[in-house]
């Protein structure tokens, strides 16, 4: 590069420069300021982008200008802001400006630039950090100078961030007025309620607020345990969190010793215990200024007789803590400590008065009676006892009104003609001659059953009678071919065989009628004329063994008489037995409804009582009854086996009991003593 270039660039830098000045004395607000001072910075040194970061009202570092920054990759990044974050938290501590290379820097960079870091002051504090993305392969020698230009252009921004100050001086005695209102809000606030947990809350939250920290906790003494209560930002406080414990047992040890503690990056002169509990809790915090102020029970305001003829030394006695972070500064901000200090007499006041508030033996018996009083107050008086007199009448009625008492059961409706068929012998159904649902007449069959063995059996027993039948005939020719008196012995001897071949014969006879028998009751025949209630036959019985006394099938006569079978819960058959008893009659008013027409209500009579309880899967124990009614009642044909809800009449009980019977039960049969 020639001598007039250089000449040419330094006369550029130093224009540049002398226009940053210039545009610091302007009144330009800040966003515009500073994004034309990131301009002409950037451009003087050439770097690749720039931007400023500014504390927001949260104590947070924001974006406040860019240029050029998307160029980096810095957006891209997704560890980007973070790893910045660290950067700028650091200059800002330190206040220093200082340089960052990728190839010799020991922490992680956010873009592969090097960086530029120079701290905006106002009024002598750190508020916000001048950043400069340079390329990576600028000479090492130029640095300083780099360096040295970013550091002189921040002072004149501070210039401007302190005539900003000065500006708006004049409005500083507003300000103060409106600190006082703030003052004032809070302690209205905080006296408005007498809940610990509510003073706790609103002390915790709205003197963050007042006093400017990043956060703010409150302690309360449940005896000798401190508890905390309140922490700002939550609505709840999870005792088991880490962070909690900790503080826990470091506001313990402080309160005890009953002297405020301060901490700002030191813990000189603290007691073994304190320094401990201290640590352990910066560590999980991670807040870079901590102070944990106890705080009192309020001097009596009109002192005792007693107390002051015998004068000796006032005990302070802590009722809680307050614990006054700030996550990024060591050093606390101005006014933290003394706002603090001026509300921590405040917030001890609250507490102790709603310690002492809700100490009253039976305090929320009392807030309800209260309450309740209150509201009588006035018209609310007449409005309360129209309602107790209509609460009395509605009790009058309960117990002296009768009104018709019913008890509930399911069941179903049956035919009163029904038959069951078994099996007769040892089988295998080999042929069905009916379908489910098919209408059978009296003998009708219904199936066959094949036994293999009784047919094996049968043709045994058969053959066996026809060899006897022959032997006999050969007995007997034998015997009248033998005629002469010397044959008298031997028909003698064929006479013998041929009656015990008879008995025989006898007996094999008897034998077959037996089989045969058994044979036909294997063609089983329907009982009655009715429905095949059974189904799926084919499924449940085609070519299926069977056992003798087995069940085949169910037929039940739809066009007489029907039924209806109830399963009363067994706790509830009593009403039932009282009823009959008390009325003098077995034959009690029964109500149901089909579950495929619950419009149309049919009255029956009740019938049989099982004399024993069943078991039910849905019910548990179950007393089965019986009901007839009407057929012609029923709003369409009934269909077998069709659900029913019933209700059966016992008379009449008091409408309390109609009501909240089930209650009343419920309590005598598991409080009963």
């Amino acid at each position: 590069m020639s001598n007039s270039s250089v000449q040419e660039v330094r006369d550029r830098i130093i224009q540049l420069a002398r226009e940053i000045e210039e545009f610091s004395r302007s009144d330009s607000p800040p966003q515009s300021f500073f994004q034309e001072f990131l301009k002409r910075v950037v451009g003087a040194v050439g770097a690749r982008a720039g931007a400023v970061w500014m504390r927001n009202s949260s104590n947070q570092l924001e974006l406040v200008s860019e240029v050029g920054l998307a160029t980096t990759g810095f957006h891209e990044n997704p560890n980007a802001l973070s790893a910045n974050q660290k950067l700028l938290v650091e200059v800002i501590s330190n206040g220093q400006a200082c340089t960052y290379h990728p190839s010799g820097s020991n922490v992680p960079l956010p873009t592969e630039d090097m960086l530029v870091l120079a701290a905006l002051q106002q009024n002598k504090e750190v508020v916000g950090v001048v950043e400069i993305f340079q390329r990576h392969d600028t000479p090492e020698q130029a640095r300083p100078g780099f360096l040295q230009f970013v550091e002189q252009m921040t002072g004149y921004a501070c210039r401007y961030l302190d005539k900003q100050t000065q500006t708006s001086s004049a409005s500083q005695t507003g300000m103060v007025g409106k600190v006082a209102e703030e003052f004032e809000q809070f302690v209205l606030q905080l006296h408005n309620s007498l809940d610990p947990r509510d003073v706790a809350f609103t002390a915790a939250n709205d003197g963050r607020l007042l006093i400017g920290c990043d956060r703010m906790s409150v302690v309360i003494l449940d005896g000798k345990k401190a508890v905390v209560r309140g922490v700002s930002g939550q609505e709840k406080v999870n005792q088991r969190a880490n962070l909690i414990r900790r503080m826990t047992k470091l506001a313990q040890r402080v309160i005890r010793s009953k002297e405020t503690l301060l901490y700002t990056g030191k813990v000189d002169h603290l007691a073994p215990k304190v320094e401990k509990a201290l640590a352990d809790f910066v560590q999980e915090s991670g807040s870079r200024m901590v102070t944990v102020i106890p705080v009192f029970e309020p001097d009596p305001l009109v002192e005792k007789e007693e107390d002051r003829a015998r004068p000796k030394e006032k005990i302070r006695r802590p009722v809680g803590g307050l614990i006054i972070e700030q996550i990024a500064e060591s050093q606390p901000k101005p006014g933290v400590i003394e706002k603090s200090e001026l509300i921590s007499d405040h917030i001890g006041s609250a507490i102790f008065n709603a310690k002492r508030y809700n100490r009253l033996f039976l305090m929320p018996v009392w807030r309800g009676l209260g309450k309740c009083y209150s509201f009588l107050e006035g018209k609310n008086g007449i409005k309360a006892a129209l309602i107790l007199l209509l609460i009395a009448a509605a009790i009058t009625a309960m117990v002296f009104v009768p009104y018709e008492y019913r008890v509930e059961g399911q069941g179903r409706l049956l035919p009163v003609t029904e038959a069951d068929v078994f099996a007769p012998w040892d089988g295998e159904v080999s042929e069905i001659k009916v379908k489910s649902g098919a209408r059978v007449a009296a003998d009708q069959v219904l199936l066959i059953i094949e036994n293999k063995d009784l047919d094996q059996q049968w043709q045994a027993a058969l053959g066996e009678l026809e060899t006897k039948e022959t032997l006999r005939q050969k007995l007997a020719a034998m015997h009248g071919r033998l005629t002469g008196p010397d044959d008298q012995s031997q028909r003698l001897e064929i006479q013998g065989q041929w009656m015990e071949t008879g008995k025989q014969l006898e007996s094999l006879t008897e034998q077959l009628r037996i089989l045969k028998e058994r044979r036909d009751k294997l063609v089983i025949k329907a009982p009655i004329a009715g429905v095949v209630a059974t189904f799926q036959l084919d499924q449940l019985l085609k070519n299926r063994p069977v056992r003798r006394g087995e069940l085949l099938l169910e037929i039940k006569d739809d066009q007489g008489d029907w039924k209806l079978e109830l399963e009363i819960e067994e706790h509830r058959s009593g009403h039932i037995l009282d009823a009959q008893r008390r009325l003098e009659k077995q034959d009690l008013r029964v109500e149901f409804v089909l579950a495929t027409d619950s419009e149309k209500t049919v009255e029956g009579t009740l019938g049989a009582i099982d004399t024993r309880t069943n078991s039910s899967q849905e019910l548990g124990g179950v007393i089965v009854a019986f009901a007839t009614f009407k057929k012609s009642e029923l709003p369409r044909t009934p269909r077998i086996g069709a659900e029913v809800r019933a209700k059966i009449s016992c008379g009449e009980k008091s409408l309390g009991y109609v009501l909240f019977g089930d209650v009343v039960e419920f309590v005598q049969k598991y409080f009963w003593l």
